[in-house]
């Protein structure tokens, strides 16, 4: 059975930000880690995937992708397959439940000096605090660093947190779109809405394929010396016959 191309995972569109002092950068290494990709089933949307189709987990290990190493619509490393798909029944959402940890190689401004990630000054991201870059006007001095979504970050309506990897929305831990994500929700749910609506025909084994891209995927922010967040790459998706 045909592998699900793993690019799909580039569909973060996390923090809007509106500080008056940041910027979006683009990185030169965007690694994150994917945990489950599912088809969402009838009546779901941007706020819900109900009665998901797990198309492959890779568990609470999950499995990491550097997306700056990817061109557009070739594979990452495959996960997951067709094989639970009923045929024809049709999907018009799609759901990646994806790691709140991301480790970027980024250099840039956050609107008042230069900043990197990595370096002396360096800091990880803790609880409600975000990680932290260095000072540095040398690009070719960025490293990688891993950085977070802090705790207490409400996430646009097509994200939320969960601490189940298998798309059930039956912890207690549970968070609904438009709540903020806490200490108790490691994971992310990212919905999207597909190009096209997706039915599985007879005979038939259709390809993924992504357009996506990696500018300003990461912000810096004065806030405190160069915070570092994900940022909002941006993707379609669509299945291709």
């Amino acid at each position: 059975m045909k592998k699900i191309f793993l690019t799909i995972l580039i569909l973060f569109s996390l923090v809007n930000f509106n500080k008056v002092y940041s910027a979006a950068v683009t990185p030169t290494s965007y690694i994150n880690t994917v945990h489950s990709v599912m088809l969402c089933g009838a009546g779901s949307s941007e706020t819900e995937c109900l009665n998901p189709v797990v198309l492959g987990s890779e568990g609470t290990t999950g499995k990491s992708f550097d997306l700056s190493s990817t061109t557009a619509g070739a594979s990452a490393g495959g996960i997951g397959s067709l094989s639970n798909v009923p045929i024809g029944q049709t999907f018009t959402y799609f759901q990646v439940i994806l790691n709140r940890n991301f480790t970027v190689t980024a250099a840039g401004s956050d609107d008042t000096a230069a900043c990197i990630t990595g370096g002396s000054d360096a800091s990880a991201a803790s609880g409600t605090t975000p990680a932290d870059g260095t000072r540095d006007s040398t690009a070719a001095n960025a490293v990688a660093q891993v950085i977070r979504i802090p705790d207490g970050t409400t996430l646009a309506n097509h994200m939320s947190g969960t601490d189940k990897i298998d798309g059930s929305s039956d912890s207690a831990n549970e968070e609904p779109a438009g709540d903020p994500v806490d200490a108790n929700t490691p994971y992310i749910k990212f919905r999207v809405e597909l190009g096209t609506p997706f039915t599985l025909k007879s005979g038939k084994m259709p390809n993924v394929q992504v357009a996506f891209n990696l500018t300003d995927a990461v912000q810096f922010d004065d806030a405190a010396a160069c915070l570092v967040y994900p940022n909002a790459p941006t993707v379609s998706i669509s299945f291709v016959e």
